[in-house]
């Protein structure tokens, strides 16, 4: 498990997918933690799918969303599909608020 207080990850790799495990607040201050954590999932090019296990995650703010779109934007680009799971009901709020489910594939 990596991180600080703010956002902590575990990379469970299933064989066909990694499964990222977050815990805590995905916000301004998960952002280095974010970077780094992007930077080790460019590293595994033999995977096609990355699931983000929000299961975990006890808050998102504006700035944790914008962190999501960056990691789509850099995954797709070495042709890794990002996807969401799992998310608690106040973090699958805000999902939806923004209408997060037009760009990322969402499973509950």
């Amino acid at each position: 498990m990596n991180g600080s207080w703010h956002m902590r990850y575990r990379i469970e790799d299933t064989g066909t997918d990694l499964v990222v495990h977050l815990e805590g607040q995905l916000n301004f201050g998960a952002d280095r933690v974010f970077q780094d954590l992007l930077a080790e999932l460019a590293e595994h090019h033999g995977h096609r799918r990355v699931r983000l296990d929000l299961s975990e995650l006890s808050h998102i703010d504006s700035v944790g969303l914008g962190l999501l779109y960056i990691a789509r934007e850099d995954l797709d680009a070495v042709g890794i599909r990002l996807c969401l799971s799992r998310p608690r009901a106040n973090v699958l709020r805000m999902l939806d608020l923004t209408e997060a489910s037009e760009t990322f594939e969402i499973t509950r």
